[in-house]
């Protein structure tokens, strides 16, 4: 008698454990659930299923979902955006987007309304090249403002210039390394470029420049610093 209450209780034990503990399976995230979750997080074009694209493309996605790299916004709507890829443009291609796109390296914006922007690619350009854009843009690397106006700036690329090669500017520009100020006005300066000196070489700047790396004043009057290049 006793041991069939034994059983009986031990039974019953093994039936609550067994209602009480949540099967393995359902915690489970399914395999197609892990991958899109992935994909989300490291590279949201492929979540879109955009991999394979060329410049101008286009694409219909709802407002939840985030702008992958190399597209921006051309259309809000009530509930979508349409998106536009912008990745392998050549020098001088536009786009225009609304006010609110992020936007990619090498753009600048070229028309400034109320409602969009129209931006133009400007990578790939050789010293020298010049793009006139709206006062609001952002000026991309190794670019200067050589004038602005009450309306607009003119660009120009700086990068990959020799030795010795000058560039007048705006004087509220932002220059690159290795550039001094040889000549200084109310409404302007000359730069010149110095990279790539050799040692002991000299230069003559107005006494308003920046001293680049591995230059140091050997004369200084009152009107202009002689530098020389010690490396």
């Amino acid at each position: 008698m006793l041991k069939k209450s034994m059983v009986s209780a031990l039974g019953l034990l093994v039936a609550t454990m067994s209602l009480s503990i949540p099967t393995q399976a359902a915690e489970l995230t399914t395999p197609s659930q892990e991958t899109l979750l992935r994909n989300k997080s490291t590279d949201s074009r492929k979540v879109l299923g955009i991999t394979s694209v060329s410049f101008g493309a286009t694409k219909q996605i709802s407002k939840s979902t985030p702008i992958p790299p190399d597209w921006v916004i051309t259309t809000v709507m009530s509930d979508y955006y349409v998106i536009q890829y912008v990745g392998g443009a050549s020098l001088g291609q536009t786009v225009q987007t609304v006010r609110t796109t992020p936007i990619p390296k090498d753009w600048v914006i070229t028309v400034a309304t109320s409602d969009f922007f129209v931006w133009k690619y400007v990578g790939g350009a050789s010293f020298g090249y010049k793009v006139q854009t709206a006062k609001i843009t952002q000026v991309p690397e190794n670019w200067v403002i050589t004038l602005a106006t009450s309306d607009f700036y003119q660009l120009m690329y700086v990068g990959g210039a020799s030795f010795g090669q000058r560039v007048q500017t705006a004087k509220i520009t932002r220059i690159p390394e290795n550039w001094v100020i040889t000549q200084a006005t109310s409404d302007f300066f000359v730069w010149m470029y110095v990279g790539g000196a050799s040692y002991g070489t000299t230069v003559q700047t107005a006494k308003t420049t920046p001293i680049p790396p591995g230059w140091v004043i050997t004369t200084a009057t009152s009107d202009f610093y002689i530098l020389t290049y010690k490396g």
